[in-house]
């Protein structure tokens, strides 16, 4: 895994909190804190995906990556990434 994949995780993380129910929020944090950072990236994609919140057209890439460095779930949609809805 990348050095900063973490911090880059903890950047994304940050900026869409605000936008996610509370409920989504905890358990993302959760998720960062044990180091699951495959499991947290899903989850911040795909709560960004359920919740319709529209994200800066420039962190698409940096979200993209975040799922395209780890091995994911085997449940994860493979096109996660493009259903995410840009201001």
């Amino acid at each position: 895994m990348p050095k900063d994949y973490r911090s880059t995780l903890v950047e994304q993380v940050r900026k869409y909190v605000p936008a996610l129910p509370p409920g989504k929020v905890d358990s993302l944090r959760t998720t960062v804190l044990v180091g699951e950072l495959s499991l947290a990236s899903v989850d911040l994609v795909s709560a960004l995906v359920d919740d319709a919140v529209p994200v800066d057209p420039q962190d698409v890439p940096t979200l993209r990556w975040l799922l395209e460095s780890v091995t994911l779930p085997p449940d994860t949609p493979a096109d996660l990434a493009d259903r995410l809805v840009v201001e």
